[in-house]
């Protein structure tokens, strides 16, 4: 009887070592987590800079609307905790690491609304928005100070 508890009991660790090593092979990370997914802001002036934080199994976000509205300036690697690398997009792509962090920074072209698609996510509704607003010109100042743009009454 000592030796079916035994067997039992064995059995069953390694099945819950099995069922918890395929959960993470899969690569269920909550990428609404700030630990694994993280937007530096979300809005942001037309010619300003911001920066997608992702772990990579799993995480990786894309771009659903607004893609013509921001141009990738630049990819930082990290693996293990150092900094691995840093790439020019226009150039080349950081090679596929299953294990790594990025950094992937963006500049505001055109004013309107990103929206970044985020895969295995729970509690932010799959997606997450930028907004891009214009830039105030320097000659707005001198349009309101004459009265320029008002609708007459």
């Amino acid at each position: 009887m000592k030796k079916i508890i035994a067997i039992l009991i064995s059995f069953l660790f390694v099945a819950s070592t099995l069922s918890f090593a395929s959960a993470t092979v899969n690569g269920w990370h909550d990428c609404c987590d700030p630990a694994n997914f993280d937007i530096s802001t979300t809005s942001v002036k037309v010619g300003e800079t911001f920066t997608v934080y992702h772990y990579s199994w799993g995480c990786t976000p894309t771009i659903t609307e607004g893609e013509d509205l921001v141009e990738k300036i630049q990819i930082d690697v990290y693996w293990n905790g150092t900094f691995d690398g840093s790439y020019d997009p226009k150039i080349q792509y950081p090679p596929s690491c299953p294990d790594c962090w990025f950094d992937v920074t963006y500049r505001a072209v055109k004013p309107g609304k990103v929206v970044f698609s985020v895969p295995n996510s729970s509690n932010c509704n799959g997606k997450v928005e930028v907004t891009i607003t214009s830039r105030a010109l320097p000659m707005d100042k001198f349009f309101k100070l004459f009265g320029f743009g008002k609708k007459k009454e």
